[in-house]
């Protein structure tokens, strides 16, 4: 069955505009003629729509998604996915998707009033943190929540151990020979690395072999690959003569980024740049060399985020629970490369 990610694919907008579109929630924001192409790409895909009997009968309550932002794109590597697994399994259970918006749209007062609705939603699931005005007000009014990489104690949620993923990560690098390592994420909501999971298994690592953690190895990339890109090309032209040897990224668009700017700078990956990413998105098995990272299972945590809110609606647990999802290492060719002993 087509689902909402394939429509956005296939218009060139984002999961949670389809959304809105089919969902008739678009209100002026949204031109005609972008409207029209979702509907007649709906059409077309077979996906299912309301026919006018339906639109008159009372509306079928959904489960609603929130997540903590999209990054301006229609499809994202990580968030795309664990949608697509949200959906599909609520569709296999006879349940819908009824929106799927960001923390932006959330800040639209007619946006937030339909998240809100118990008429219209059954419960959501909240994919990654968002501002805490704003989940105060989801968890005031919502009765069934279930988060995704949320840290609230209080609900149901799914998550992986980003902190031992990482560690995992730069550990390779470091029994690879490499001492100096630098690394490219973001901040998040805190706008501290110091809580930031993957950057604390950076850390982590290399103070567990002993090294210190340098400021100047910090890329803050908002985590933009643009941005990544820009940065890295920077700093190589400022630390000539003492370059790092490699690169964890705290994501695979990310790391792609750093691999292209090293290559036009004129190095080599892994001889010159070893580098490793983290999340193991399709097309990180493509690049040249082909991109070492950290595999995250996110169309099963979608699944898995799907079958808890219906657990947590139909028959709920006594208490919270926490689901720890596992991740895998894939070391491939852009990190194997051996250091020679001095």
């Amino acid at each position: 069955m087509p689902t909402l990610k394939d429509i956005a694919e296939r218009v060139g907008v984002s999961i949670s505009t389809v959304s809105r579109v089919l969902a008739d929630e678009s209100g002026r924001a949204i031109n005609s003629k972008i409207k029209q192409q979702i509907w007649d790409t709906a059409r077309d895909l077979g996906y299912p729509l309301k026919t006018a009997a339906q639109e008159s009968q009372p509306v079928a309550k959904g489960i609603g998604c929130v997540v903590s932002t999209m990054q301006d794109r229609h499809y994202h590597p990580y968030f795309s996915v664990i949608f697509d697994g949200i959906e599909k399994e609520l569709s296999r259970s006879g349940h819908k998707i009824a929106f799927t918006y960001t923390q932006e749209d959330l800040k639209r007062p007619e946006i937030l009033r339909q998240v809100t609705d118990a008429n219209q939603v059954e419960g959501i699931i909240v994919v990654e943190g968002i501002e805490s005005k704003l989940y105060s007000h989801l968890k005031k009014h919502i009765k069934h929540i279930v988060g995704v990489d949320v840290s609230d104690p209080s609900i149901p949620t799914i998550s992986y151990d980003r902190v031992e993923a990482a560690r995992i990560a730069v550990k390779h690098l470091i029994d690879q020979g490499h001492r100096d390592i630098l690394f490219i994420g973001g901040t998040g909501l805190s706008g501290k690395f110091e809580r930031e999971k993957r950057y604390r298994g950076y850390k982590l690592a290399l103070e567990q072999a002993g090294l210190t953690s340098q400021p100047h190895h910090i890329l803050n990339a908002e985590w933009e690959p643009d941005k990544a890109y820009r940065l890295v090309l920077q700093y190589v032209d400022e630390h000539l003569g003492q370059l790092p040897t490699a690169i964890f990224a705290a994501s695979d668009i990310m790391a792609m980024a750093a691999m292209r700017a090293i290559s036009e700078k004129g190095y080599r990956t892994p001889h010159d740049f070893a580098i490793v990413g983290f999340d193991d998105n399709e097309p990180s098995r493509y690049t040249v060399p082909p991109l070492s990272t950290i595999h995250i299972p996110t169309y099963e945590i979608g699944i898995v985020a799907a079958r808890t809110i219906l657990q947590c609606i139909q028959s709920p647990y006594p208490l919270p629970i926490k689901i720890l999802l596992p991740f895998e290492p894939i070391f491939r060719q852009s990190s194997a490369y051996q250091i020679p002993q001095a």
